[in-house]
């Protein structure tokens, strides 16, 4: 499993910080991921490449683990084995977050409005 342990029992109320939310992190990670590039990722984003940075730092601190192999003279990353493994995992977060945010009626959201008044 990629979360720790630890990470799971304190839930998601410890995946905020000052940096942003435990979503916007794999946003931002999923991105980098794909450009292989933080400038990039910045850029497509809309966000200072400091942000990025300190995003993929929060998210790699959460997680216990290092998720790119960062190059210095290139300026490229390259995902780790454990960035592979959270890339599965960012995907299928992503695109739940959207089908939440895109299905208000499998909510319930009317029905619930009528029966409050």
């Amino acid at each position: 499993m990629l979360l720790s342990s630890s990470l799971a029992r304190r839930g998601p109320s410890s995946w905020k910080g000052a940096n942003g939310n435990f979503l916007c992190w794999i946003e931002t990670f999923q991105v980098v991921a794909s450009t292989r590039h933080f400038t990039s990722a910045a850029i497509q984003l809309g966000y200072s490449q400091t942000t990025v940075t300190l995003h993929i730092k929060a998210l790699e601190s959460q997680l216990g683990v290092t998720l790119f192999e960062r190059h210095r003279f290139s300026r490229t990353v390259v995902l780790t084995k454990a960035g592979r493994c959270a890339l599965e995992y960012a995907g299928r977060l992503l695109a739940l977050a959207d089908e939440i945010k895109t299905a208000p009626d499998s909510l319930g959201k009317q029905s619930d409005l009528a029966g409050a008044r």
